[in-house]
Formats: structure tokens, C-alpha cells, sequence
């Protein structure tokens, strides 16, 4: 189980995602929540970056993903995003979740979010 958790909140980031065309050819913003799961304590004994979780290493991860190739589904972002930070950084549990501010609705909506939960026990 994990006793530490780092947070990146609100990454925004603009990117071309999303099932209509005009979508994925005008681009949106999109927002990022991170949360990293692991053992942090080494870090806060020594106090060394080499120790701890970059955190703009992190954002850069995250920013790749969102700037880079389109996608239909905010499910596929967020599981990659959630797949790439599992296997580059010391963490034993991922949560990742991404908002679209702005999406085609019949109606009023504030955001939708996509929320992926990935643990290197059950990848």
C-alpha cells in the first residue's frame, strides 16, 4: 500500500483529441490531474532530486502525450498517460485523470473526466 502520494493538478495543455473531426483538426484545451504512489521517505531523509520523483519530468510525460498524436478517446489519453508514468518513474500505483472543458453536448455540461487507476501489482 502506498503511504506517499505527489500531485501534478490542472496540467493544461492544448491538444487535438476527440471522436468529430473538426475536433481533432482545431484542437482544445485539456486538463491533467497526476497523483504518483510510492515510498517517498528516502527522498525526505536525504533531501536529493535523485532520490524523489522529477516533477518536471513528469509534466513533460504528460505534455508529450496531450501535444502529440490525436486520439478519439479521452480513456485512451488517460491510460497512456497513466501506462508511461508506471514504467518510467519509481512509482508503485498511478492515478491519472483527463478533462475535456469542452465538449460537444446537447446541453450545458462543465467538463467531462476520464479517471484510470494503474498499480505495477496489476498492470
Amino acid at each position: 500500500m502506498e503511504r506517499d502520494w505527489i500531485r501534478l493538478r490542472t496540467i493544461r495543455l492544448y491538444g487535438h483529441h476527440g471522436v468529430y473531426p473538426d475536433e481533432r483538426e482545431r484542437g482544445q484545451l485539456f486538463e491533467v490531474d497526476v497523483e504518483l504512489g510510492g515510498d517517498w521517505s528516502q527522498a525526505a531523509a536525504t533531501d536529493r532530486l535523485a532520490e524523489a520523483i522529477d516533477y518536471v519530468s513528469v509534466y513533460r510525460t504528460v505534455a508529450r502525450i496531450i501535444t502529440g498524436p490525436p486520439r478519439m478517446l479521452l480513456e485512451a489519453l488517460a491510460g497512456e498517460i497513466a501506462q508511461r508514468l508506471l514504467h518510467q518513474f519509481p512509482v508503485t500505483r498511478v492515478i491519472v485523470r483527463v478533462r475535456k472543458p469542452f465538449v460537444p453536448m446537447p446541453g450545458p455540461v462543465g467538463s467531462v473526466e476520464v479517471e484510470v487507476s494503474r498499480s505495477s501489482l496489476n498492470p
